[in-house]
């Protein structure tokens, strides 16, 4: 049974918790299982009851092999497939390697829930089981991203368990290289627009524009004093409210076809001025707070680009 303070991530969230409760003691009761821990919002302390749940495990093939056991795919396959039960509506996604791999599913109930005032509120959640084999583990240290931890063997040696992330939660803070590159990058992935636009590729021009969202919203992030995790469902949280109902505006409007150039492509334009003149905003404050070189000649450059190749491109975009 795991102890109140190994689970206080997720008390408050019955979903999460009955997942943890049915999966954890029998994972670490399994032979290669030397360690159990939490990643994702669970980790850092923002949950809530739709977030997934997320667990990383070290295996160890010695262990596996000596006990003449399957691999790590087929082994956590089947247990899952146990401990959820037939109904859970548990599916996987998977990647294996030598150094390890990721299994995701989602759960539609566990067993005993029937016996909770509420049962549909622990029904309905995505799961992720990452493994790392216990060759491997120095890799572990380097992970940068937060932990917290539900099992850790007793037989495990002081060398072994030095090689484990620290643990820790929260965002972390910013880095220097990745906002210099994407500083660049927002200007050479809309330096793109022109070619997708006069082939008419609506598909194209859409995810070109939701590409640039993400690079500038990373950058505010930055600019907020963190570096936005890999949550593709939570943003709102990592901007201020003027932030997020500035991003919201460059919206627009929905477009589900490309007229001809020559009629002019108004509200995929009108989205990507509006990036730009929030990339004007934004990005010199950012420059500036970490020294870095704002890239005012490929700006320029991309720029003169738009106007020249797009009709209806603004000669002079003002962010005043």
């Amino acid at each position: 049974m795991l102890s109140e303070s190994e689970l206080s991530p997720v008390t408050d969230l019955p979903r999460q918790l009955a997942i943890l409760q049915t999966l954890v003691p029998d994972l670490a009761a399994l032979e290669p299982i030397e360690a159990i821990w939490l990643t994702g919002s669970l980790a850092r302390g923002d949950a809530d009851r739709w977030s997934s749940v997320d667990l990383g495990l070290l295996w160890n093939s010695s262990a596996q092999n000596s006990a003449n056991m399957l691999g790590p795919f087929s082994v956590l396959r089947d247990f899952l497939d146990n401990a959820l039960g037939a109904s859970a509506g548990y599916f996987a996604q998977y990647h294996e390697s030598e150094t390890g791999g990721i299994l995701n599913g989602i759960c539609l109930g566990v067993p005993g829930s029937d016996n909770l005032a509420d049962p549909r509120r622990v029904a309905g959640v995505a799961f992720e089981v990452k493994w790392v084999v216990s060759s491997n583990a120095g890799e572990m240290a380097n992970w940068n991203e937060p932990v917290q931890y539900l099992y850790i063997a007793e037989h495990l040696s002081d060398d072994m368990r030095r090689k484990f992330p620290a643990r820790k939660s929260g965002l972390n803070p910013p880095d220097s290289s990745t906002m210099d590159r994407q500083l660049g990058q927002f200007w050479q992935q809309l330096a793109r627009l022109p070619a997708v636009l006069n082939r008419q590729e609506t598909l194209a021009a859409h995810t070109l524009i939701t590409e640039l969202r993400t690079i500038l919203i990373d950058l505010v992030v930055c600019l907020n004093g963190a570096s936005r995790p890999h949550a593709r469902a939570r943003i709102n949280q990592f901007l201020g409210e003027a932030q997020r109902e500035a991003f919201e505006r460059s919206l627009g409007n929905s477009q589900p076809a490309l007229p001809p150039a020559s009629e002019g492509s108004t509200n995929w334009i009108g989205q990507a001025v509006a990036l730009v003149v929030l990339y004007r905003w934004y990005a010199p404050q950012l420059a500036e707070q970490h020294d870095l070189s704002y890239p005012q000649p490929l700006e320029d450059t991309v720029l003169a680009l738009l106007h020249e190749e797009i009709e209806g491109w603004p000669a002079y975009i003002s962010t005043g």
